[in-house]
């Protein structure tokens, strides 16, 4: 997971935060298709608050895709998540493959 952190260029976030921006890579190494939504398959927790997914955010950063969309098996998906975040904090994003099973990944979010 690749994490920028923005002030903005049109779009300025709100006083004491900043645009946070993960482009993620994801690898389907199961045996059947994947569906991915930004908004069900993914959470984002600054110090254990849950932080709504910014779709302004995401103008930030370009043309890049958000990650929305289905992945055949054993094929990769590229995209954007963006959230407008309090500066500072621990940051996490989960992962949920399935929004019915209760197995999650969770990555932190620190930029490089």
């Amino acid at each position: 997971m690749d994490v920028t952190e923005t002030a903005g260029a049109l779009i300025k976030p709100e006083a004491g935060n900043v645009f946070l921006l993960c482009k993620l890579d994801i690898q389907n190494n199961s045996d059947r298709e994947l569906a991915v939504s930004s908004m069900m398959s993914f959470a984002c927790y600054v110090d254990d608050t849950k932080v709504d997914i910014s779709i302004p955010t995401l103008g930030s950063k370009g043309s890049e895709a958000q990650l929305d969309g289905s992945v055949a098996a054993g094929k990769k998906m590229s995209g954007v998540l963006g959230y407008e975040v309090p500066e500072g904090g621990k940051r996490e994003i989960s992962f949920k493959p399935d929004p019915l099973k209760t197995q999650q990944l969770v990555f932190a979010a620190e930029k490089e």
